[in-house]
């Protein structure tokens, strides 16, 4: 698509983050190829975080303008409009004219908030919304799904899984009337990592400590060694790949904590070291799904995940199997994810 002018595109950033401070420089280079192919020039008409407060921008804030000051908000040149709380900048966000809210903030893992409320509040503005946060997708994704057909708006979650991986996409686009029956798929980079440093030697207080050096463990890591990053993303693949109606609760989970470093050392040395695996199958009863730690064998496709990889195979019957694999994935993947999200919405609202 071709543009004389391109038109604004309002933004609303909720969560001011690593993720966030990645997509705002991915933006502003492709301001020219937006302009260009989609029309559009993206602005920002407000910045909210909890830590930092809530920012209005009514004139909107030029992309590069954030990349090169990326604040503290309060400092940023127009000053904000400071508003007291989520749900009054996404009010008053609407009220400027926003067209689509991104969702950064952090996940909460035992029932999606705030992020859940949030997105449920721009949908029902009509705001179109983008999210990487895996709580309100886990715990809400048929209620938003539904609020966002009821308002003519669309609810895009590429990154929430497996960072920018275009999985979603895939399964959307080019697997027209292929119902996926099953996956197999390791899914926590922090967990498979963990268990790599263990085998080559290191003990488990080790392997975390230079696991969250390296910055892919945080500080508190038994959310992931635990098993509960991974449950909270099977039980989205379940309900988006499978049509399931899952909660994390209903995923069956066992994490690596309880595993001895000599239990998985002797695992390797077998030829069939241990990745905490995460499946889920269609069943005549619906969609049963499962997160374990599992010896891979020297046949299995998972075996290429090693140290940071991450990896899904699915089951697709009409297309066979099919695996995607993501190489030592960073913050950048993530922040791309969100961007094609973004692209996506503008080219099924022009029609494309």
């Amino acid at each position: 698509m071709a543009s004389k002018k391109a038109s604004s595109f309002r933004l609303l950033l909720l969560g001011y983050g690593h993720v966030a401070r990645a997509l705002l420089p991915l933006l502003a280079t492709r301001n020219a190829w937006l302009a260009r192919e989609l029309g559009i020039r993206p602005l920002i008409s407000g910045v909210g975080s909890r830590s930092q407060g809530f920012f209005l921008f009514p004139a909107g804030l030029d992309v590069n303008s954030l990349v090169q000051d990326p604040g503290p908000l309060q400092n940023l040149q127009p000053p904000g409009i400071r508003v007291e709380t989520a749900e009054a900048f996404l009010h008053a966000g609407k009220a400027m004219g926003a067209d689509a809210l991104i969702e950064l903030t952090t996940l909460n893992p035992l029932d999606g908030q705030p992020a859940l409320d949030h997105i449920r509040l721009a949908l029902q503005a009509g705001m179109h919304v983008i999210t990487a946060n895996k709580g309100p997708i886990a715990y809400g994704l048929a209620e938003l799904q539904k609020l966002a057909h009821m308002h003519d708006a669309q609810f895009r979650f590429e990154s929430a899984v497996l960072d920018g991986l275009p999985l979603m996409n895939l399964a959307e686009y080019t697997l027209p009337a292929v119902a996926i029956q099953a996956f197999r798929a390791l899914l926590n980079t922090t967990s498979s990592l963990v268990l790599s440093m263990i085998e080559e030697g290191q003990s488990l207080d080790e392997a975390l400590a230079r696991a969250q050096q390296l910055g892919i463990a945080e500080a508190d890591p038994w959310h992931d060694l635990d098993g509960w990053d991974a449950v909270m993303k099977t039980t989205i693949l379940a309900n988006t790949l499978l049509e399931g109606h899952l909660l994390p609760h209903m995923v069956e989970r066992a994490g690596i904590r309880k595993l001895s470093p000599d239990e998985v050392r002797a695992a390797a040395r077998s030829g069939t070291p241990i990745r905490l695996v995460s499946q889920a199958r269609r069943d005549r009863d619906g969609v049963i799904a499962s997160v374990h730690p599992q010896r891979i064998q020297p046949d299995d496709i998972l075996r290429v995940g090693t140290g940071m990889t991450g990896v899904i195979s699915l089951e697709t019957g009409a297309m066979g199997p099919i695996t995607l694999v993501e190489h030592e994935p960073t913050v950048q993947q993530t922040a791309y994810g969100v961007f094609s999200d973004l692209v996506n919405i503008v080219r099924r609202r022009q029609g494309c």
